[in-house]
């Protein structure tokens, strides 16, 4: 190896040892609350390290004992029956004999404290490192949740916690009592033998020389190890997410391949990390016996006596046992460490909408709604979703929002509920700069229907409270029944407590509708939006809903994005939208008489007949009887 190449190995080691410092002080700092726990788990460690080296002196002592030197040839023993009274008595040897199982019950028990005690406190902290991770992932603004993938996520709160708890469990652990049974057990060799130790040790640096070319294998092993275990995730999250897309285009041999691949991948990577890390153990003990052969030599080229060899073999094996541990801990230590910093690098992430230190509280509101020249822009679009809106929602009445596909129309509701913050400008309510306000009290004085409905694989009756969760169970039933929900739940095989599957799919879109009115119906907020909320209804179950809905309407602000011609003939204003911007506000039967726009736009979306000007101003009492 050149100097260039040796100073680039040795720059690559430091610079893991500082970058590995930083993430696990942090994750230690965990163990904080945890501490008295944790510290007697080190100290089991350190006692079982203790114990662990001062077993070859006891072996060393007892076979001493027992062998009075040496060991009498049993032919002797049966000619001379005079030599079992020679020595120590019986009853002594029982006592002497019984010093070793005493050591070594003593050294498990100490191993056990440690091994509990310290994955009780990794495993609590891992359990507090995950609340913190979904409450930190919870609290992102909507911008975080468009860039990450939900299988990503859900790898790195499931499975790299589960990484990170075994550099406290297994790193904490080992690093303590192991270098301390290396370092024991070498001071009793030497103090027992010194020139046997030096003899037997010869070969303890060559021992460094497979960790080190192994490690460096089962590193790499481990990223794409990790890599893969991701992609399977991502794989089956959205597999089971978009199962009904799969299954009608008959795509789920192509998601099984890609499942496959990231398995096998995952698979490979594995067995590859286990190749390189499992090769160390047999390497190690090739060259440890190696070493017991050296010893042996020296043995009978000085005669010790068998008491004292057998209490330096078993120093010998005890000495190499740890080096075994500690060779395959930096692979746990890379692998924890790869997880952790990930983990901390979401934790650290900043949502683009927070709180700002001073913000109020909105305690009640009108439903006054106010935009001032805003445009925002996605931060993955290359033009603006919407551009200098000036709008004023007067309180207590309906607003329609209209125009083609990618308006901007979803984008002002967003904006509403405060999921972005303008690029520029200022959204208002009851005369609030939005930022000023604490969101969750902004968002609880607004009510939502989408039309994209999502329901909790939980009962309707949970489902329904999810809009107010202290709400009795008389405002559930009363809510569903304004809803016109209270008869198919009913009819349900558990009536409000059955449960409707992952994300209601146990139940029709019509019913899944109107439990969600019933949700934004129970919270009784004085905003309503609503994403064509009707959308998945029948004409008779949306003549049920609309009249619901208008129940809800009275006294309380209503936006809508309108598909349908009765959200909009039931509307105060209609806001058309065209590329970002407001092309015009008005009503029905003004826009069809005064605007060319909206009247094709009309023509397109609802599929009328353009009528004369003079026939506008009677049009809509016309649509309103046909949709009678």
């Amino acid at each position: 190896m050149s100097k260039a190449e040796g100073a680039k190995v040795k720059l690559s080691f430091w610079e893991t040892i500082r970058t590995a410092w930083k993430p696990y002080r942090r994750l230690y700092s965990y163990a904080g609350p945890y501490k008295w726990r944790f510290a007697l788990g080190l100290a089991f460690g350190v006692t079982y390290g203790l114990v662990n080296s001062v077993l070859p002196l006891t072996v060393f002592q007892v076979s001493n004992f027992v062998f009075h030197g040496a060991a009498p040839n049993p032919r002797a023993v049966m000619a001379h029956r005079e030599m079992l009274n020679v020595g120590p008595k019986i009853d002594s040897i029982v006592w002497i004999c019984l010093a070793i199982p005493l050591v070594m019950a003593v050294r498990s028990l100490c191993s056990y404290g440690n091994t509990y005690y310290m994955n009780w406190v990794s495993n609590k902290v891992v359990n507090d490192v995950r609340n913190q991770l979904f409450a930190k992932v919870m609290h992102h603004s909507m911008d975080f949740f468009n860039r990450m993938q939900s299988g990503l996520l859900m790898s790195r709160i499931a499975s790299d916690t589960r990484n990170m708890q075994q550099a406290l469990a297994s790193v904490s652990s080992d690093v303590f009592k192991q270098p301390i049974s290396i370092v024991g057990a070498v001071i009793v060799l030497l103090l027992m033998d010194w020139k046997f130790t030096l003899v037997s040790l010869v070969l303890f640096p060559i021992c460094i020389v497979p960790i080190r070319i192994f490690g460096r294998r089962a590193r790499e092993a481990v990223q794409r190890e990790q890599r893969g275990g991701v992609l399977m995730s991502i794989t089956m999250q959205e597999s089971f997410a978009g199962i009904r897309v799969i299954k009608s285009f008959a795509r789920e041999e192509q998601q099984e391949k890609i499942f496959r691949r990231g398995a096998q991948q995952s698979f490979s990577q594995t067995m590859r990390s286990v190749r390189a890390t499992e090769a160390v153990g047999p390497l190690v003990e090739i060259i440890a016996s190696i070493g017991v052969g050296l010893a042996l030599f020296y043995v009978y080229a000085t005669n010790l006596s068998a008491g004292r060899f057998f209490g330096l073999l078993s120093g010998i094996f005890i000495i190499y046992e740890p080096i075994k541990t500690l060779s395959k801990l930096h692979i746990v230590m890379q692998r924890s460490l790869g997880a952790t910093t990930q983990i901390f690098s979401i934790l650290d992430s900043t949502p683009e909408v927070q709180d700002a230190p001073d913000a109020v509280e909105l305690v009640s509101s009108k439903g006054r709604i106010e935009f001032e020249n805003v445009t925002f822009r996605y931060s993955t679009g290359v033009t603006d979703a919407v551009r200098d809106i000036n709008l004023h929602i007067e309180p207590g009445k309906t607003y329609a929002l209209v125009g083609a596909s990618g308006a901007g129309k979803s984008t002002i509701l967003s904006l509403i509920l405060r999921l972005y913050d303008p690029t520029s400008g200022a959204v208002k309510i009851d005369g609030h700069n939005l930022r000023t306000l604490i969101q969750k009290s902004l968002r609880e004085q607004i009510g939502l229907v989408t039309q994209e409905t999502f329901l909790f694989h939980d009962t309707i009756f949970k489902n329904i409270q999810f809009g107010r969760p202290n709400a009795t169970s008389e405002e559930v039933y009363a809510a569903a029944q304004t809803a016109f929900a209270h008869e198919f739940i009913l009819a349900q095989p558990d009536g409000y407590d059955t449960v409707i599957g992952d994300k209601g799919c146990l139940i029709s879109g019509g019913q899944q509708q109107r439990l969600a009115i019933a949700r934004a119906l129970l919270k009784n907020a004085p905003i309503l939006l609503l994403d064509e909320a009707t959308s998945s209804l029948d004409t008779e179950s949306e003549k049920q809903i609309q009249k619901a809905l208008e129940k809800l309407a009275a006294g309380r602000t209503v936006i809508a994005i309108a598909h349908r011609l009765s959200t909009i003939l039931s509307a105060n204003k209609i806001v058309v939208l065209d590329h970002g911007s407001i092309k015009e506000i008005g009503t029905h039967a003004e826009l069809l008489e005064k605007s060319g726009y909206y009247r094709r736009l009309y023509d397109l979306q609802f599929n009328q007949p353009t009528e004369m000007p003079s026939e506008a101003a009677s049009e809509p009492d016309v649509l309103a009887e046909e949709l009678a």
